[in-house]
């Protein structure tokens, strides 16, 4: 998740926040990640960064590093949520398979997520639940702004506490999803328009339709003043709409990384 739009979840956060018992935790850290160019690239870029850490937990919103999330409706088991997500921007130049391409811009999404809770609730440290999502996705240089489609699909999300003793916990993450994509998304990421056309790659549009399966698992150390944590991310997309792209170099992708962060700031009991 991108510095921008993890500020402007924060705002969000506090505008949002009516219960006195909100946890907000701040600090700073670094992070490393090794991520593909985009899912189906042959090239990988790692990034080691500095990173801000900002943790929120309310009833209405939760903010983490890895997503913001808002709390609109409940009943029972049932929660209608609002999530965002972020991409970072390529540099077709890095990419074999799209030299001469456009620049992928940095890729925000935002939508609601219905979820049912199977085991445990969103608010407790283990729990179990299934839900289907479905995000708009804009793509920004940070001088225009484009409509790129939708994403949608069904998923299950599994969180464990394995180890806990005072306010040190260890927490295990894991969490399956299966995309469907409108043409216009999947074409901002595998079409090759007739002026990007050569002999190593052929002029093709795609359509709407099925976009693969991801599997992730995440891992970390939590406690008042240090964080720690790691994450591996398996994308596959052998039988996606648009796995015939000459873009699409490999049915599969992995995605991984790992952080450390100090809390200078703690207000949880």
């Amino acid at each position: 998740m991108s510095v921008i739009t993890r500020c402007f979840a924060f705002i969000l956060a506090l505008y949002s926040a009516s219960s006195v018992s909100a946890e907000l935790e701040l600090g700073a850290g670094v992070f490393h990640a090794n991520i593909p160019l985009y899912i189906g690239a042959r090239e990988s870029k790692s990034y080691t960064l500095p990173v801000p850490y900002v943790r929120y937990r309310s009833e209405r919103l939760n903010l983490d590093r890895r997503s913001a999330t808002g709390y609109l409706w409940q009943h029972n088991n049932w929660h209608l949520d609002i999530s965002a997500t972020a991409g970072i921007a390529v540099d077709s130049g890095e990419s074999k398979a799209r030299d001469g391409m456009d620049d992928l811009d940095w890729v925000f999404e935002l939508g609601p997520a219905l979820d049912y809770y199977v085991v445990g609730h969103y608010n407790q440290p283990s729990y179990f639940k299934l839900g289907v999502f479905t995000r708009k996705a804009l793509a920004t240089d940070f001088t225009r702004i484009d409509d790129i489609g939708f994403k949608a699909g069904p998923y299950a999300q599994w969180r464990q506490r394995l180890w806990q003793q005072g306010a040190q916990s260890i927490t295990l993450t894991s969490r399956l999803a299966i995309n469907y994509a409108s043409s216009q998304y999947a074409d901002y990421f595998y079409a090759v328009p007739t002026a990007a056309a050569n002999s190593l790659r052929s002029e093709y549009t795609s359509g709407n339709g099925y976009g693969g399966e991801e599997v992730s698992m995440g891992l970390s150390y939590d406690s008042r003043r240090w964080w720690f944590g790691g994450f591996v991310k398996y994308y596959r997309i052998k039988d996606a709409k648009w796995r015939d792209s000459p873009l699409v170099e490999r049915n599969h992708s992995v995605a991984f990384g790992f952080g450390l962060a100090w809390k200078f700031y703690n207000n949880r009991g």
